[in-house]
């Protein structure tokens, strides 16, 4: 049994506003021509098809063309679920009568996992779809009011599951969650879009291990947690800075007998690169890129300490794609020493200050004796002369 394994879609997002949907439907595109060539017997997304519970129109489209041509051109059936950026209820719409065409959609949340069993030569594969499980939905369901955590509410689902299920005979699982050791949670990576709040969405992937592999989605960067069957296919494009290194792939599988399985990377080709260019303004500016690296979604990390008037504008006109820009000062990371701040200080020297914790460098004499007369003028109440003060 051969499928093809993805996940986080995110069909609709939006990077600093800048929609990238065009570079969505040239992944979809390419995953088709995948799909062609593989001849998978299934393709698995795992979780958050759309970016938000609402998605824009077009991007119902894009999908709806996109597994049309999987399920219906190319006879391949699609078993996906719905992850925390979707709707449930919306994913569901029409799910008996799509399953007829080979399209599997498990969006709301089942006390019992609905099973998909796909044959090859050695007999029966058991796909279960885990749709994102809330904590509240369990606790009610099962009227147990100690269900609390994430993990809590996919144990008590499993307690209900396993032990209807065969493991002398195939399974693999789809999920959508954040699966680690709890031991050791480091074990895998995430990502500035995914948000945590103290690891209270942590689930313990020992569960997972009675299945032949888990079919991960949620955590953007493609990695295994634990053991290589425990499978974060990662998103097909970066959706963040942070993502920006990491490659972008998809998860080709093969499973055989049981517990003979192999799991390969295939990077696929992108309509655009994302990347990072660091430098001063000027020297960006005066750099000539080629067509392709012109057409790239670029974020700028400056070297200049001060950001100069019109930038933005500016590297558009040579970048049209420029998703956004930030001062390398601009260290998020680091506080300003707020002990030093102190309310009880004169103006000028707390500008100072400020101005030194920011750029790394300190006022000038000349720049000292501005900013006081400044200070000064305000305190007093006097306005300034209509002059510019700072002699530009």
């Amino acid at each position: 049994m051969k499928w093809i394994h993805t996940s986080d879609l995110h069909i609709g997002k939006q990077l600093n506003e800048f929609s990238l949907l065009e570079d969505q439907r040239f992944f979809l595109q390419q995953l088709a021509g995948l799909v062609e060539q593989e001849q998978p017997d299934a393709l698995l997304i795992a979780g958050d098809l759309y970016d938000r519970s609402v998605p824009p129109a077009e991007a119902v489209s894009v999908l709806d063309e996109f597994l049309s041509w999987i399920t219906v051109d190319l006879k391949t059936p699609v078993l996906a679920i719905a992850g925390n950026h979707d709707s449930p209820q919306r994913l569901d719409f029409c799910r008996r009568l799509l399953s007829a065409s080979g399209l599997y959609l498990s969006g709301q949340y089942q006390k019992q996992l609905e099973c998909v069993t796909l044959s090859d030569s050695w007999g029966p594969v058991h796909f279960y779809l885990c749709p994102y499980v809330e904590p509240a939905l369990v606790r009610s369901d099962f009227q147990n009011p100690e269900l609390r955590s994430f993990d809590d509410a996919f144990q008590a689902l499993l307690s209900e599951n396993l032990p209807q299920i065969d493991f002398q005979q195939r399974n693999v699982i789809l999920a959508h969650g954040f699966f680690s050791y709890l031991k050791n949670p480091d074990s895998v990576a995430r990502s500035e879009s995914e948000v945590s709040l103290g690891g209270s969405d942590l689930i313990d992937a020992r569960s997972l291990e009675p299945f032949d592999y888990a079919a991960l989605g949620h955590l953007h960067r493609a990695q295994s947690t634990g053991i290589p069957s425990l499978c974060y296919s990662g998103s097909p494009l970066p959706y963040s800075i942070s993502e920006i290194p990491s490659q972008k792939s998809v998860a080709i599988v093969e499973l055989k007998e049981k517990g003979d399985l192999s799991v390969r990377r295939k990077q696929l080709p992108k309509l655009r690169q994302m990347r990072i260019i660091q430098g001063y303004l000027d020297e960006i500016l005066r750099a000539v890129p080629t067509k392709e690296q012109a057409n790239d979604l670029v974020f700028f990390s400056l070297s200049d300490k001060v950001l100069a008037p019109n930038a933005m504008n500016r590297l558009r006109a040579i970048y049209p794609n420029a998703l956004g820009l930030r001062l390398d000062t601009q260290n998020e990371s680091e506080a300003l020493p707020l002990s030093s701040l102190q309310a009880s200080k004169p103006m000028d020297l707390l500008f100072g200050e400020f101005y030194q914790a920011i750029t790394g460098d300190a006022l000038s004499d000349k720049q000292q004796d501005i900013v006081k007369e400044v200070c000064q003028s305000l305190v007093s109440g006097g306005g300034m002369d209509e002059t510019d003060p700072f002699g530009m």
